[in-house]
């Protein structure tokens, strides 16, 4: 990839964009500390790449990035810039491919690796995160011998706890 120097205006303006605690991450942030979901923020889960999760649960092995539709180059949203376009457009192109390169390391080390745009719909991005940390509460919970605790198995715990009995008790 070329390399090329910017002016002192253009530095200042580059340097205001921020890493973390952008608008689209916090938003989710709270979506899922309101659910009850605690975790890491930016977090490097991996000695083998330099990429940070923008969220982290670590128990479960779940990595969430918030991608900028302008930075990881959104195929709806994406606009290079006029200026220097070709530069720009092998640079977002060099961005995705090195998305794609931390996910392969991730998921070969057991992470589940989740994407979310910018652009996307809040409550329903933290419903994909959600699915993703319930299938492996399913997961362990079959491991374990216990039932899943829906809402019927929560009525029967509920019922049991009441009467004196264990809930979710082994089959």
């Amino acid at each position: 990839m070329q390399h090329w120097e910017a002016d002192e205006e253009r530095s200042r303006h580059m340097a205001r964009f921020v890493r973390r605690d952008t608008a689209p991450e916090l938003a989710l942030r709270r979506a899922l500390h309101a659910r009850g979901r605690r975790f890491f923020v930016d977090r490097r889960i991996s000695s083998r790449t330099r990429a940070r999760a923008d969220l982290v649960f670590p128990r479960v092995r779940v990595a969430v990035f918030v991608d900028g539709c302008f930075w990881h180059w959104c195929e709806e949203h994406a606009h290079p810039p006029k200026a220097n376009a070709e530069l720009w457009r092998a640079k977002l192109l060099a961005n995705r491919q090195r998305d794609a390169s931390h996910d392969a390391v991730h998921r070969s080390e057991g992470w589940v690796v989740i994407r979310i745009w910018e652009h996307q719909d809040v409550e329903g991005a933290a419903d994909v995160v959600e699915a993703a940390l319930d299938l492996w509460d399913r997961i362990a919970s079959r491991r374990l011998g216990r039932t899943h605790p829906t809402a019927a198995n929560a009525s029967r715990a509920a019922a049991a706890s009441s009467a004196g009995g264990r809930p979710y008790a082994s089959r």
